[in-house]
C-alpha cells in the first residue's frame, strides 16, 4: 500500500466513526442542556446519600461481632 491508499482509508475511516462521535457530543450536550442546576443539584444529592448507604453496607459487611450487630441496631 502507498501513502495515498492510507490516507484514503484513514479520511473513510475517520468520516464513519468521526461523524458518529460529533453526533453522541451534540447529543449529550443537547441532554445536559435540557437538566436544570435543581435537578442536577438533587442528583449529586441522591449520588452522595447512594455514597453513605454503600459506606454503611461495606462496613456491615467486612466488620465482624459486637461492630456488625451494632451498625444493624443503628439502621433499625
Amino acid at each position: 500500500m502507498d501513502i495515498s491508499n492510507i490516507i484514503i482509508v484513514a479520511i473513510v475511516f475517520f468520516a464513519i466513526f468521526g461523524a458518529d462521535f460529533f453526533k453522541y457530543r451534540l447529543r449529550m450536550k443537547q441532554l445536559e442542556a435540557k437538566i436544570d442546576s435543581s435537578d442536577k443539584m438533587k442528583l449529586i444529592d441522591e449520588v452522595d446519600s447512594i455514597k453513605h448507604r454503600l459506606v454503611v453496607l461495606e462496613k456491615v459487611i467486612t466488620d465482624k461481632g459486637y461492630e456488625v450487630n451494632e451498625e444493624i441496631n443503628k439502621l433499625k
